[in-house]
Order: structure tokens, then sequence, then C-alpha cells
């Protein structure tokens, strides 16, 4: 006489559903986690690849040819010096014209200071850095040209990781340097739509060196 195949009971299923639920429970979340590290971690990585060719451009000191609106001319400019351009933006927030609680910082002795943004880069910038103010042209077009060379094709720098509660989205890179220590130069991540500067936004979370998210 042939014997039946014995199945699961119902009692079985329902234990095997939940312990896939405590698993689920326990493991989801550090899977999580290890995304968001991992993610962090390549923003990091990114800002660090900014950081190093912003210095090397910088130390280079080099002359570029760029056409400059404000003269209706071509002119050659040196790309340090581009970089450090006192445009109306540095005259703003030196002046204390600009009231974003993201640019008044205190630096590691406790001294005031303001952080002065020279390029950035985001959804809106067309794959390439774009200045602050039109003297930073030189120093946008190098940093762009440069890093783009450097992969080989269009340059693309999407910012992965979003603290928690973050809103709006982070989209946009700054490179930025300190105004009481211009030798302290900063990779911060920002919103296109979260601030002035004619529409480039503002920064938020310093990125490299030490990051603030």
């Amino acid at each position: 006489m042939k014997k039946s195949a014995k199945g699961f009971t119902l009692i079985e299923i329902i234990v095997v559903i939940a312990i896939i639920g405590v698993l689920g429970a326990i493991l989801v979340p550090s899977l999580l986690g290890y995304v968001r590290k991992a993610r962090r971690t390549a923003d990091i990585a990114t800002a660090k690849e900014i950081y190093n060719n912003t210095l090397q451009i910088i130390d280079e000191n080099e002359n570029i040819v760029w056409w400059s609106s404000s003269r209706n001319a071509y002119v050659s400019s040196n790309a340090m010096k581009s970089f450090y351009a006192h445009g109306s933006s540095y005259k703003a927030i030196t002046g204390q014209n600009y009231k974003s609680k993201f640019l008044k910082l205190v630096d590691e002795s406790g001294n005031i200071y303001y952080l002065i943004p020279v390029v950035t880069f985001g959804t809106k910038t067309n794959g390439r850095w774009l200045q602050i103010d039109q003297e930073q042209g030189p120093f946008a077009q190098q940093l762009s040209d440069q890093m783009a060379t450097s992969i080989g094709g269009k340059l693309s720098l999407p910012v992965k990781y979003e603290p928690k509660h973050q809103s709006p989205d982070l989209n946009t890179w700054f490179v930025c340097y300190r105004s009481n220590d211009t030798s302290q130069i900063e990779v911060w991540v920002g919103n296109y739509s979260s601030g002035d500067y004619g529409g480039s936004g503002s920064p938020i979370y310093r990125v490299y060196p030490e990051p603030t998210y």
C-alpha cells in the first residue's frame, strides 16, 4: 500500500515564518548600516580626490586663458590667484551680509571664521565645476579639465550618502577655504536649492578632511 507524503503542519510553517521574521529584523538593519557606511566611505574617497586635485592645481600655479565677460575679452589668469579671488561672495560673507548658519563657523581654537566657497559641482552644473565668482573661472576650468582627464571621460561625482533625517537631499559638492587660514582647504556637500550664491546652493556638511556627517 502506497504511503502518502507527509507535509508541514500549520504550526511548523508558523515557526519557520517567525524565525525568518526574527532573522530579518536582526539582519536588515545591519545590512542597511553596511550600505550607508559604504556610501559614506565612497563620498569621502571622492572628496579626497577633489581635495588632492585642488592642491595640485594650486601648487602648480599655472596660468590659464579664459573668457572674462566683465572685461569682454580673453585674459590670462593664474589658477592659484583665481582660487583665492576675493569676489562678491567673499566680501558679502566677511562683511557679515550673508547670514547662513552653515558659513559662520568656529575652529579648533574657538575662533570664529567664515567658510569661503570657491567652486561647486552638482546636478545643475552640466558635468563641470562652476565658479562662485567670475574671477574664480580659471580655477573652475582647470579643475574640471584635470578631473575629467583623470577618469578619461565626462566628469560625474554623485553624492551617495544621506545622513538620517536629512532634508533636502545632498546633491552638490563645494570646494572651500577658511577666511582666517587660507591654507585650510575643505570639501563640503550641500543642496543646489538650499542657499544663495546665485542659485548654486550652500554647503551643509564637510566631507574632507574630518567629515561632519
